[in-house]
C-alpha cells in the first residue's frame, strides 16, 4: 500500500502546486509509512507572500483543495489533515534551509 499512498501524495502535491502557482515548493513527512502520520507543508518563497496569502484566504483555499484531492483518490481518511504553510525565506534564515530541523 505504501507505494500507492506515495503516488497519491506525489500527484496531489503536484496538482496543488500547478493550480496555485503562488506556491514555491512543498515538504511532506510520514505519508509512505503510516498515513495517520502524514504531514504536508506548502511553501511560499517569502514571508510577505505567505502573509498576503493568509490575509486573502488563499491558505484556506489551498488546504481545502489539497484535502479534496486526497479524498478523491481515496487516501486513508486518518491521513487527511490540515496543511501547514511556511516560507523558504524563514527556513533559510532560521535553519539554513533545512526543513527537517525547521519542523523538528
Amino acid at each position: 500500500m505504501s507505494k500507492i499512498w506515495k503516488n497519491i501524495i506525489a500527484q496531489t502535491q503536484k496538482e496543488v502546486k500547478a493550480t496555485f502557482q503562488e506556491l514555491y515548493a512543498s515538504v511532506d513527512f510520514g505519508a509512505y509509512i503510516a498515513p495517520q502520520d502524514y504531514f504536508v507543508s506548502y511553501i511560499f518563497k517569502t514571508e510577505e507572500e505567505l502573509s498576503k496569502a493568509k490575509e486573502t484566504g488563499l491558505l484556506q483555499k489551498i488546504n481545502d483543495y489539497h484535502q479534496k484531492l486526497l479524498r478523491e483518490q481515496q487516501y486513508p481518511e486518518e491521513g487527511i489533515k490540515d496543511c501547514t504553510f511556511a516560507s523558504q525565506e524563514d527556513c533559510d534564515k532560521e535553519w539554513n534551509g533545512n526543513w527537517y530541523y525547521y519542523y523538528k
